[in-house]
């Protein structure tokens, strides 16, 4: 049985300044709300189906879809199906899925059983009651250890990588990628600093390069002289920036941006996902060549990613244990990375052993040898196993250099908070080192602020 994806009506996104450009990542991109008939969120808990959430599927064809997919059509040690799953997919803003998610979980609604989350979320959906403790998951030494690090709060397990996200710098043949943060923000170059979490995202990599590095990462609080002498002057020394090189970027989420690289811009800051994106893009391909290469990041970068959980309300926790289990795996890993572009979260999946990060031993397979599904005439795997392996250094590299954002319960309410800020600060709205650290302060500790 394939999974049913529960919409309450889709939305199709396409940007107008796209036009036909990029059209199959545009028409991944749809929202899709869960349907309140089915079974999970009519609060029906004697089930044994198992309903996974998360936001949209953005992976090149879709290959989480595949992977509920498999796991229908799998078999258990004893040789029984496996109950079936059924994806839903909440939105692509992880503002949206965040609230949907929470707001069932907090109701104690027993509609979700798997959680794909953001790894911010599980200080405060573990504080919260929402996740249940991963008690069976093997080979954790097998995870990236800064990205297992972020499914776990007060030394317990609650939630393991799906896909991991680090920044990497796009640049289109014949360009020389910066080496350095003063080169890449004085570049013609597309970021991601539209009013969304990409904003958040941004400005920490351009606070770490610049003077920042090591505040507003992790479980570390920084001090307000911290904020006042450190954070805020690296922010004001990029507003003029915003107001030239990277002004184009204050409309850019992750697909205007691609569409600017694709059109014309040198150089892209974005996530992994984007190079499937681009090499099955006919305009940055030249036959089987790549008209564009991916490097790390200079400096460092946001670790971002998507963590796998079990709710708390589950009524069959065992079985969506097992469900997190598989996808999480190897198999599943090496799938996600080779035929849909997410970065894995486990050293197997690029061909490493555990522990072993030298991006020059990474291996990978091309997606049709992981498929077994044979190529048409005259069809090349795009990309293939020789570009993937270009991927899979870069992200390697770059995990290397890869920061959390700020652990803490209260996460939405400092992104809210810090975005605003610095929105005021490229702006020159009046707002100053004492107000800017005074708002996120407080941010931090879940009271309502503002520059």
């Amino acid at each position: 049985m394939s999974p049913r994806i529960l919409p309450r009506g889709r939305r199709a996104w396409v940007s107008a300044a796209a036009g036909a450009a990029l059209v199959l990542v545009a028409a991944l991109v749809v929202h899709l709300w869960p349907e309140p008939a089915y079974p999970g969120m009519k609060g029906d808990c004697d089930r044994s189906e198992l309903f996974v959430v998360g936001g949209t599927d953005v992976s090149l064809k879709n290959q989480r879809r595949a992977l509920i997919r498999q796991w229908n059509e799998g078999r258990d040690a004893g040789g029984r199906p496996h109950p079936h799953a059924t994806l839903v997919e909440v939105s692509e803003s992880t503002d949206l899925q965040h609230s949907q998610i929470k707001a069932v979980e907090e109701a104690g609604g027993c509609a979700y059983d798997v959680l794909i989350m953001d790894n911010t979320w599980t200080a405060q959906f573990a504080d919260s009651g929402y996740l249940r403790p991963l008690d069976g998951i093997r080979d954790q030494d097998d995870f990236f250890p800064a990205a297992l690090r972020t499914g776990k709060r007060d030394g317990e397990l609650y939630a393991v990588p799906f896909n991991v996200d680090v920044g990497l710098l796009y640049y289109r043949e014949g360009v020389t990628p910066p080496s350095a943060w003063p080169g890449l923000v004085s570049s013609d170059v597309a970021m991601q600093l539209a009013d969304y979490e990409g904003l958040t995202v941004n400005a920490l990599e351009a606070v770490w390069n610049d003077g920042g590095a090591g505040r507003l990462t992790g479980e570390d609080r920084p001090s307000e002289d911290d904020l006042r002498t450190k954070v805020y002057p690296a922010l004001a020394r990029l507003a003029p920036r915003a107001h030239g090189t990277l002004a184009p970027s204050r409309q850019y989420g992750e697909l205007e941006s691609i569409e600017a690289f694709a059109s014309g811009t040198k150089l892209m800051r974005n996530w992994p996902y984007a190079f499937s994106a681009l090499a099955s893009e006919p305009r940055m391909r030249k036959g089987a060549r790549l008209r564009f290469g991916v490097t790390a990041l200079p400096g460092h970068t946001v670790l971002g990613g998507q963590n796998l959980a079990v709710s708390k309300h589950s009524p069959n926790p065992g079985d969506a244990a097992d469900l997190v289990a598989f996808l999480s795996g190897t198999g599943s890993q090496r799938l996600l990375f080779s035929c849909g572009g997410f970065a894995p979260g486990r050293y197997s999946a690029l061909g490493l052993s555990p522990g072993h990060s030298s991006p020059a031993d990474v291996k990978v397979q091309a997606c049709s040898s992981l498929t077994g599904q044979p190529l048409g005439p005259g069809e090349t795997d795009v990309p293939d196993a020789n570009q993937l392996a270009q991927l899979g250094r870069a992200v390697v590299t770059a995990l290397g250099r890869a920061e959390p954002r700020p652990v803490t319960p209260h996460y939405s309410t400092f992104t809210s908070t810090f975005r605003g800020c610095v929105q005021k600060i490229f702006d020159r709205a009046g707002t100053d080192a004492e107000s800017f650290a005074e708002a996120v302060e407080r941010s931090l500790d879940g009271r309502t602020a503002s520059c």
